[in-house]
C-alpha cells in the first residue's frame, strides 16, 4: 500500500524554524577599587543586559552603570558581541552618582550644566554637615 496523503488544512502545523545558535560565555567586570565581578552573558544580549546583570551583583540601579571594553564606553543597545564581548574579555566598570539612575529612570532630558549645579550644591550641603540620609 502507498503511504497516506499528508494532511490538509487545520492540523497541518507551522514550519518549525531552529533558533540561531545562542552561546553562553564568561568573563569579568572590574570596578575602579578593584573589586572583580564574574559575568554569564549570552551572545544574543545587548549590554544592557550585561549592565543589569553588574547592577544586581552590587545592589544598584542599571542605569548608574557604564560598562567600558578597552577604551570604548558601550552603548546599552548594542548586542554583546557586536561590542567585542567574548569568553574571557575584561570589562572596566563605572558607577555614577545616583542622581543619573534616576534621570535615566524617568526618560528625561537633562543638560549637562545642570547635573553639575545640582551635584555642587549637593557637596557643598554635605561639607555643611546639612544633609540627611533618607530612608
Amino acid at each position: 500500500l502507498p503511504p497516506p496523503p499528508p494532511p490538509k488544512g487545520k492540523g497541518k502545523g507551522k514550519e518549525i524554524k531552529e533558533a540561531p545558535n545562542i552561546v553562553t560565555f564568561k568573563c569579568m567586570a572590574h570596578k575602579l577599587d578593584g573589586t572583580e565581578l564574574e559575568l554569564t552573558l549570552h551572545s544574543n544580549w545587548n549590554v544592557d543586559m550585561a549592565r543589569k546583570q553588574v547592577g544586581s551583583q552590587l545592589g544598584i540601579n542599571a542605569h548608574r552603570i557604564k560598562l567600558i571594553l578597552g577604551a570604548d564606553v558601550l552603548e546599552p543597545q548594542v548586542c554583546v558581541t557586536t561590542a567585542g564581548i567574548e569568553e574571557g574579555s575584561v570589562l572596566s566598570i563605572v558607577i555614577l552618582p545616583p542622581i543619573y539612575g534616576t534621570i535615566a529612570e524617568l526618560r528625561l532630558k537633562v543638560p549637562d550644566e545642570v547635573i553639575s549645579a545640582k551635584m555642587e550644591i549637593h557637596d557643598a550641603l554635605e561639607g555643611l554637615g546639612r544633609l540627611r540620609p533618607t530612608l
